[in-house]
């Protein structure tokens, strides 16, 4: 439930609505309202939360732009299957980053997608990262190598789950591509969900560094084979991670990653 205390009576009724938006959206992420489910009348929502039934409209509102609920006349309003929610759209990846539980549909076809396009965005950050580009891998993994001992006793927010998203979102932006640019905080949620489904030991933690390091020292000497074979080796052990060694789909993906990644090995 929201903070009561968050509203005043100078808070805009669109102020209000983002704010039970994030609410109600939290409740269907945590899985407290379940696709199907049909949410109370605009009246019984105002009268829960305290506020106009214009701040329940443009709540609502807000989740039907996402594709989170659907308004129907004669059926009232119904929460989305996930399939239907608008995941590239930043508000919507980050409320899954942060109240979603872990979904293993979600985490397989992310994977596949990251699969799919990270070596390649590898090998065009080796072509195409500037000074800055290089400096926010640096100052990232930086972070990963003085936190790492670290991580197996802290939760998805410390310092190093948000420095390995942070290396991986400076690789993407390092392609200098508007698209990649633009999706790039598809990645937060992607990662939480992967580290809140594992359990990574000390030395595993080691080594997942170590394959870092090899993926920014290969953009840092613009090699585009190596980082697309460096790339190719996280998201194999990510695969085998999760369990999805042999999953349709992501097992073929796989086996052609790792098939490129010998034909480069030293």
């Amino acid at each position: 439930m929201i903070d009561q205390s968050s509203i005043s009576k100078s808070t805009s009724s669109r102020a209000v609505g983002s704010l039970v938006a994030e609410d109600m959206a939290r409740r269907v992420c945590s899985g407290d309202l379940q696709p199907g489910d049909i949410l109370p009348p605009e009246t019984e929502i105002a009268a829960q939360f305290h506020i106009s039934r214009a701040s329940v409209r443009t709540a609502l509102k807000t989740l039907e732009t996402l594709g989170i609920i659907v308004r129907q006349a004669g059926r009232g309003t119904t929460v989305q299957e996930f399939r239907e929610w608008n995941f590239l759209d930043p508000q919507v990846s980050q409320w899954i980053a942060t109240y979603a539980a872990p979904n293993l549909g979600v985490l397989h076809d992310v994977f596949e997608f990251r699969c799919t396009t990270e070596p390649l965005i590898a090998s065009l950050a080796a072509r195409r990262a500037n000074a800055r580009d290089l400096l926010a891998m640096e100052e990232a993994f930086e972070i990963m190598e003085q936190n790492w001992e670290r991580r197996a006793s802290h939760g998805e927010r410390d310092p190093f789950s948000t420095a390995d998203i942070a290396f991986h979102e400076a690789i993407y932006r390092a392609t200098h591509n508007l698209v990649w640019a633009q999706i790039v905080h598809i990645l937060r949620p992607a990662i939480l969900l992967v580290i809140r489904t594992s359990n990574e030991t000390a030395e595993e933690l080691r080594e997942s560094l170590e394959r870092h390091r090899r993926l920014m020292e290969s953009i840092r000497m613009r090699d585009a084979e190596a980082a697309y074979t460096a790339a190719g080796r996280i998201l194999s052990q990510t695969g085998f991670d999760l369990g999805f060694e042999e999953t349709p789909g992501a097992k073929e993906i796989l086996t052609h990653i790792r098939a490129g990644g010998a034909r480069t090995d030293p």
